[in-house]
């Protein structure tokens, strides 16, 4: 799992191990040498209670600031991890720190019954949403943590959809959430500003009638486009698709990859809305796609200091061309723009 800071200057990581990193990626660019080592060597590092799949920056907006990442883990739990110059040091370096989270209050936990498949902050910073395989979501707003280390929690809203939920996102500036839960034919929009009001829009974009509730792929990843006008969707099918939001319109249909049931489809947007970027099952590269034309127009491998395994997780940056990924080869990757 990988996550970049709303500033681009800090990488989150999670996997298997069990541990969250924060990592000031930038000092990899130094022209020194061990400039890259250095850099992760620096990086901060907190121990889960259990496998972490997902991680997710609490956003900066709306006049609030929250220094937390949340990571959702394979036994059900969300962690909250703070982070920080100075942050959980003894020494008193001043570097960067980071330490988990006691959750203190009337509420002591985020806790699903099975592991969670995805976790996200709106745009309002301290609002944070978490889902899982036992098709629960919970909404819950993440206060500011003290100086002791202790953060308290207040559960906003629970909702639960028929199977697992497979990907989430915040749309219209935090003030609804989009879901897709396995086996169902329609995307989950939720209204957070009329008690997290449900409506349901088909996938389908036509069907012959009597078949309106059969769906041939699983979404397993929602990415909103930098003008929130449009969702990629990644299905499990080697199709990614792009809907209008909130309406069963599919703008376009990119092809020329391979993702099955057993893959993990991953997606993420260029800044400038022109380009969509994912993974292959078929190799361990990265393909990016031109929206207009619907080709392929590059792909990214180890030829150019790509991956050596398949690609487990890609993230853009909400504010450059700059891309995050996360692969079974056990490194993340920095991709940056040509200058």
């Amino acid at each position: 799992a990988c996550a970049l800071h709303a500033n681009d200057t800090l990488l989150a990581t999670g996997g298997a191990d069990c541990f969250v990193s924060i990592c000031q990626w930038g000092g990899a660019l130094a022209p020194t040498d061990g400039a890259v080592a250095n850099a992760v060597a620096g990086a901060a590092r907190v121990r889960c209670d259990a496998p972490v799949i997902c991680v997710a920056f609490a956003q900066e907006g709306r006049g609030l600031t929250l220094p937390i990442v949340a990571a959702g883990c394979m036994d059900g739990s969300v962690q909250l991890i703070e982070y920080g110059a100075g942050v959980g040091e003894a020494d008193g370096t001043g570097g960067m720190g980071a330490r988990s989270l006691k959750i203190i209050g009337e509420e002591t936990s985020i806790k699903h019954a099975k592991y969670v498949k995805t976790v996200a902050f709106s745009n309002s910073a301290s609002l944070l949403a978490s889902a899982s395989a036992d098709g629960g979501i919970q909404l819950t707003k993440v206060g500011q943590p003290d100086e002791e280390g202790n953060v308290t929690i207040e559960k906003v809203q629970s909702m639960h959809l028929p199977g697992a939920v497979e990907a989430m996102c915040f749309l219209d500036d935090g003030d609804t959430l989009c879901c897709y839960a396995r086996d169902t034919p329609y995307l989950s929009y939720f209204n957070l500003k009329d008690g997290a009001q449900q409506t349901k829009v088909t996938v389908n974009e036509s069907c012959v009638k009597g078949f309106e509730d059969h769906v041939s792929f699983a979404i397993m990843c929602l990415v909103p486009s930098p003008n929130g006008k449009y969702l990629a969707a990644a299905t499990d099918t080697s199709r990614n698709i792009i809907f209008e939001k909130g309406g069963s319109r599919q703008v376009r249909n990119l092809y020329g990859h391979k993702n099955d049931g057993f893959s993990q489809p991953k997606i993420a947007w260029s800044q400038s809305g022109q380009y969509l970027i994912g993974n292959t099952q078929d190799d361990c590269s990265i393909c990016v796609w031109d929206i207009a034309s619907g080709d392929i127009v590059k792909k990214l491998d180890d030829k150019v200091g790509g991956h050596t395994g398949q690609i487990r997780e890609i993230f853009s940056s909400s504010t450059s061309d700059t891309i995050a990924t996360a692969s079974f080869d056990k490194t993340a990757k920095i991709w940056l723009p040509k200058m």
